[in-house]
């Protein structure tokens, strides 16, 4: 890991506020892309915020969000994001063999018809930075427009937290392996 977690004596006020201010709002307290953050502490506080919303303020359906997560995760190739997700994703519906093909990089056999609209939006997004008209008006006219731009944070935020993981090296929890095989840096 690039990035010691810091204990609260090793820490300017502000990010002692900051950590305390995390710990007090996630169940989780300061752990995963939080740990290297909170050496931009002002960075930490505003992207927490950021993830609490998205994980809880959303109307896009749960195991949809989490779909988007998996499959983000999967295309920056980070372990820690796409373990952190794959609980959740079990709870909210996503069958097993999904969250493998997801984890292999391939789409899903058998993805219900909201699954493999969501999983295309996602994957232009990933593959070109756009997302096709038709893609686009299949999402809003099953859903609408804010769970069109919802996907497109959801998307943007995995990839941002995604790399925080990878740039930082951030450790895996104790006896889990890693589950992607991750691209060869060129």
């Amino acid at each position: 890991m690039r990035y010691s977690p810091l204990k609260l004596e090793e820490m300017t006020q502000r990010q002692r506020e900051v950590a305390e201010a995390i710990g007090k709002r996630r169940v989780g307290g300061l752990d995963g892309p939080f740990v290297p953050l909170i050496y931009a502490p002002e960075v930490a506080d505003r992207a927490q915020q950021l993830s609490e919303y998205l994980r809880f303020g959303l109307r896009t359906p749960e195991r949809l969000r989490l779909l988007a997560v998996l499959q983000t995760a999967r295309y920056y190739s980070s372990d820690a994001e796409f373990l952190a997700a794959t609980k959740d994703a079990r709870e909210a519906g996503l069958a097993d063999e999904k969250i493998k093909a997801l984890s292999e990089g391939r789409p899903p056999a058998d993805m219900t018809a909201d699954e493999a609209m969501i999983y295309d939006f996602c994957a232009e997004i990933h593959t070109t930075g756009r997302v096709k008209n038709a893609t686009f008006n299949r999402v809003e006219s099953r859903f609408n427009r804010e769970v069109c731009l919802e996907l497109v944070i959801v998307c943007g935020y995995t990839a941002f937290s995604s790399m925080v993981h990878n740039v930082t090296q951030t450790a895996l929890p104790a006896g889990e392996t890693k589950p992607l095989n991750p691209p060869t840096l060129r």
